[in-house]
Parts: structure tokens; sequence; C-alpha cells
């Protein structure tokens, strides 16, 4: 008889994963603009793409558990400054604070939908059976 267990493949965080990508470009970046390696210039106006990079991957990860966790707030605001601060679409940070609204009203619909609720546990009842 086999005594091995079957174990669930690994999974990557999806949102660690992601913000320790964005950690070591953002740093490698950072360094190699201190020692004069590489000019970076007009790419740091980009920067919102970090928050929008973070706020997906997490809101995916927490898509896949089904449990929110309020990244889809950092990937509105993430949208929310790159297209004010570029001007996309002709919209101003006045005038695309909308789209930011709408990102997050879309995360939290979906995942008042998708998410699975987690079973309250009772404190006394904890206590009585430790």
């Amino acid at each position: 008889m086999d005594n091995s267990t079957t174990q669930e493949p690994h999974r990557v965080a999806a949102g660690k994963l992601a913000v320790g990508l964005v950690l070591l470009v953002v740093g490698g970046a950072m360094f190699l603009e201190t020692i004069d390696a590489w000019e970076f210039g007009s790419l740091w106006h980009y920067w919102p793409l970090i928050l929008i990079v973070i706020g997906a991957a997490n809101a995916f990860e927490a898509a896949r558990r089904r449990k929110g966790d309020g990244s889809y707030f950092l990937l509105g605001v993430g949208v929310w400054m790159l297209v004010g601060s570029f001007g996309f679409f002709g919209l101003s940070y006045g005038e695309a604070f909308p789209l930011g609204v709408i990102i997050v009203g879309l995360g939290a619909v979906l995942h008042a939908i998708i998410d699975v609720p987690q079973p309250a546990v009772n404190k006394e009842n904890e206590h009585e059976r430790q």
C-alpha cells in the first residue's frame, strides 16, 4: 500500500510576487540612476503603473482565494493617477477621478458576488474546547 499523501500544487502568491518584483525593479532603477549608469528621467512619470501592477496582482490573488482584501482600491487609484497624469482621453485628475471610483465599485461588486463567507468563530466556545 502506498503511504504517500496527495498534496495540492504549490500556488504562488501573485500579490506578494508582484510587490517583490516591483521593489526589485524600482530599487535597481534607483541604484542605476544613483551611480549614473542609466538615466531614467521621464520613466518616473509612469509610477502609477506600480500601483496598478500591485493592485491587479493582489486583486487576482484575492479573486482566486474568493476573499476580498481591498486591492481593487489600489488598482482604482493607480488607474486614476495614470490617466490624470498623462491626460489620457483628454482627462485631468479631476475628470479622471470617476474612472477610479468605477474600478473600485466594480471590485467591490465582484467580491460581493464571488467571496466565500467565513464562518463566525465564537470566542467563548473556542476557549471551552481548549
